[in-house]
């Protein structure tokens, strides 16, 4: 006898949460979608999954539910749906970076019976680091680099003089908390790398202008008791404001098929 699938819902209609409908539609293995909040008319998802309101949507009973919207869906939404006993897994992270925002989330998970499950995103693991974390982490350095290109269609067009770079440079450094609030559709990952190892203030991140890059690049450097490790994920080249199919989505549907696996890995 199969066991009950595991129903999904899903916050935005997006690219990734347009993707994430259409991944979970041919994934066949216990998964399915059971609602989606958006406006009627965003996206591609069958309309009869569309809620256009948030108790239409809870009133379908999502077993999980992947925030990919906004931080202020995240914020306003997130502690609602752990209080209601659905599960979370947010993708707007940059939310954390405002105290308030961070301790009503993480207070809400405690609190249950609802579950928050921080994912990976591009980054595509953070089991390296959650598990450096058991043994004496150390230092953890995020490191995204970019076209000038690239950077001009961010906030850092901004925040930084880009014509002024000649050469491979960081033009920002801080901590994930200071930097990425200030990038708040760009750094996500940075805040997920950051909640898996050392926490939003003591997580170095440093942002790279490279004239002569084609693609954006994460590194993430840990240094650990059980060794150093470098993990460095480059993408596909993409125009600059383009869509590139990161690990981001991908990393959502490694979490949601590890809810239904006999075998999980």
């Amino acid at each position: 006898m199969s066991a009950p699938a595991v129903t999904v819902g899903i916050l935005g209609l997006g690219r990734i949460g347009t993707r994430l409908v259409r991944l979970l539609a041919g994934a066949g293995d216990g998964l399915r979608v059971a609602a989606v909040l958006a406006r009627r008319d965003a996206g591609s998802a069958p309309r009869d999954l569309v809620c256009a309101d948030w108790d239409a949507f809870v009133a379908r009973r999502p077993d999980i539910v992947v925030e990919c919207a906004s931080r202020e869906t995240l914020a306003t939404l997130g502690p609602k749906l752990l209080a209601a006993g659905i599960d979370l897994v947010p993708l707007s992270l940059t939310a954390l970076c405002e105290p308030a925002v961070e301790a009503a989330l993480t207070q809400a998970a405690a609190r249950g019976p609802g579950r928050l499950e921080i994912p990976p995103g591009a980054i595509g693991t953070l089991d390296l680091l959650a598990a450096a974390r058991e043994a004496g982490l150390a230092s953890v350095v995020y490191r995204q680099s970019k076209s000038i290109a690239a950077w001009r269609v961010s906030p850092a067009a901004t925040l930084v003089d880009l014509d002024a770079i000649a050469a491979r440079s960081v033009f920002l450094a801080g901590s994930v908390r200071e930097i990425a609030a200030k990038f708040p559709n760009n750094l996500n990952v940075s805040v997920g790398i950051a909640l898996a190892g050392l926490g939003l203030d003591r997580t170095r991140i440093e942002l790279v202008a490279d004239p002569a890059a084609t693609a954006t690049t994460h590194t993430l450097e840990i240094v650990a008791d059980p060794g150093t490790a470098t993990l460095q994920i480059g993408g596909r080249t993409v125009a600059p404001g383009g869509d590139p199919a990161d690990y981001t989505t991908y990393s959502l549907m490694r979490v949601l098929r590890r809810r239904v696996a006999r075998v999980a890995v």
